[in-house]
């Protein structure tokens, strides 16, 4: 293989979180405030944040659990409606998540497409494919 059609060199991060959605945007935040000097990305193969809340978007989709325990700790639900539409929990993890100063973390259009643990290495390799133009990284 010759230098000019050599892949780019792995990118390192500290910590890697898959998926922008109520997990995600949590752990990140967490990461970011419990260990402010680790380098970290948040991966999402859609283009927008939300997970579940954002992808979901038939007529009366809702939560089904008390959103005051469903919240989260660092932020909690603070709307009169207990039992909310998919838009104001969509509303309330998007702003959680800029609030949080995630939105420079996260990557979107980065699927995950395969990720391996060298025992030698001692580190997660995984690939990343984005959507729409086939292009493939490589983060450790």
């Amino acid at each position: 293989m010759s230098a000019a059609s050599a892949p780019p060199p792995a990118e390192h991060l500290d910590v890697l979180i898959i998926g922008a959605g109520v997990s995600g945007i949590g752990a990140g935040h967490y990461l970011k405030t419990g260990l402010p000097s680790k380098s970290f990305a948040i991966l999402e193969a859609r283009g927008a944040s939300g997970g579940t809340w954002d992808l979901f978007r038939y007529p009366g989709v809702r939560s089904d659990s008390d959103l005051h325990t469903f919240g989260y700790a660092f932020r909690p639900w603070r709307d009169e409606e207990a039992i909310a539409t998919a838009p104001r929990i969509l509303t309330y993890l998007r702003e959680t998540a800029t609030e949080s100063g995630l939105d420079r973390h996260t990557r979107y259009h980065h699927k995950v497409v395969s990720a391996s643990w060298p025992t030698e290495r001692a580190r997660w390799t995984v690939r990343v494919e984005h959507p729409g133009t086939g292009e493939r990284t490589t983060l450790t």
